[in-house]
């Protein structure tokens, strides 16, 4: 009896387990639907200057700046490596940006705290804005 509930939990975990990682399937239509050009990245120092200075109004700490620099800075490294897809081929550069994101996303959500990154998160461009505000390397 305790062998078949064991054999039971080890099947329901694996099930658990599958569920969790299993990704969305997605075509590429659907990734390029509402597809933004994100801008130029120049000067990757310059850029991530420039953009903090647009989030001083978080009022970040003087721990909370420096780390979130970094997070800034290497992010639009490795985006100005895929910057070029951009207009080859959307769909690719989507598949590539999106993991980026997420993971500065993730970076700057636990050094911010909930509070500040729903604050940062607002910050978003939209608009005729987008292709001039700084901040739309974050986000597109």
């Amino acid at each position: 009896m305790k062998s078949s509930m064991l054999i039971l939990a080890f099947m329901v975990s694996g099930f658990f387990v599958q569920a969790q990682i299993s990704l969305p399937k997605t075509d590429a239509t659907s990734l390029v639907k509402d597809f933004v050009k994100p801008p130029a990245i120049g000067d990757i120092t310059k850029t991530t200057g420039d953009i903090m200075g647009l989030l001083g109004g978080l009022k970040l700490s003087d721990t909370q700046k420096p780390k979130i620099s970094e997070a800034i800075s290497g992010f639009l490294g490795q985006k100005k490596g895929i910057l070029g897809l951009a207009d080859k081929n959307p769909a690719d550069y989507l598949k590539k940006f999106n993991p980026l994101q997420q993971g500065l996303f993730g970076k700057l959500k636990g050094i911010m705290g909930a509070d500040i990154f729903s604050k940062f998160l607002n910050l978003k461009p939209s608009g005729k804005n987008i292709g001039t505000n700084l901040l739309s390397n974050l986000f597109f």
